[in-house]
């Protein structure tokens, strides 16, 4: 498997442990770890590779986790995830730098907020940019679009079938969601 995201993918996010069977059913490649810590992301990590699901997290959702150099190495060395998201786009430098995947989440509060995030992202080398909340993604697709030629994923606020049908049409090539009905399980 390698670390491209594949067309019209739902990423599960798993937001609760008890969901984790589920998202790991599903047909995406990735699983989004949202409530990892340092006591139980290394078997967490160890249950996705084990059916073949790579492993995303949300760099300032682990709890205990230092975001310095060591704290970067340990999520790749010792708990063996294979990418970050993060709106921080100078940690997602570092994360690239060390191999792993890193997806930019950039945040759509106004026309600022894009023009600045899209700015910031113009000399990483990352792997796909999440464009949150993910409805309102379809009213700046245009513009990102012209900014960067990355993978486009979509997340927040995305709970039904029509939405996901929608994202898919406009562009959007992934989408991240806590909504397990949306996982579609094999």
């Amino acid at each position: 498997m390698n670390n491209t995201i594949p067309n019209q993918t739902v990423i599960p996010s798993v937001r609760n442990l008890k969901h984790l069977d589920l998202a790991l059913k599903s047909p995406s490649p990735f699983i989004l770890l949202s409530e990892a810590h340092i006591g139980n992301l290394q078997l967490l990590t160890k249950r996705c590779h084990a059916v073949n699901k790579k492993v995303l997290v949300h760099l300032d959702l682990i709890g205990g986790l230092s975001k310095d150099q060591i704290g970067l190495k340990m999520l790749r060395d010792l708990y063996k995830i294979d990418g970050v998201i993060s709106p921080n786009a100078n940690l997602l430098k570092r994360i690239k730098d060390l191999g792993l995947i890193s997806i930019q989440r950039l945040f759509l509060l106004d026309s600022r907020s894009l023009e600045s995030g899209l700015k910031a992202m113009e000399e990483r080398h990352l792997d796909a940019l999440e464009l949150l909340p993910g409805p309102f993604s379809l009213y700046v697709i245009e513009k990102v679009r012209r900014a960067t030629s990355l993978p486009l994923l979509a997340g927040g606020f995305i709970s039904e079938d029509r939405m996901v049908k929608k994202l898919f049409e406009g562009g959007i090539k992934g989408i991240t969601t806590s909504e397990k009905h949306l996982w579609k399980t094999k």
